[in-house]
């Protein structure tokens, strides 16, 4: 098993949008930002996360959350399968309340 404090922040966010794949729900950015925020600020994870659209790593599609619309992130397409043996093969410590 990989230790998640050795990701990188690019991993870690990678990691946390495939968590919700799995349980079949849409991740958006508050919601990421208050699941990592014990390993990163806010600003961390806007910066990560233009990095990773700018590297094509993660996707976006506006959909309707709560009546508003909302940007929710997604694995692209070629990135999928390094993520899925990442997520397969590290555990993530229980986040603090």
């Amino acid at each position: 098993m990989v230790d998640w404090s050795v990701l990188s922040n690019d991993l870690k966010i990678c990691y946390v949008i495939r968590e919700y794949r799995e349980k079949k729900e849409g991740i958006y950015f508050t919601k990421l930002v208050e699941e990592l925020k014990d390993d990163m600020s806010r600003s961390t994870v806007s910066k990560t996360l233009n990095k990773l659209f700018d590297l094509g790593i993660i996707d976006g599609n506006w959909e309707k959350v709560n009546d508003k619309w909302t940007r929710t992130f997604k694995i692209a397409g070629e990135a999928e399968y390094i993520i899925d043996k990442i997520y397969d093969t590290t555990k993530r410590p229980k986040k603090s309340e």
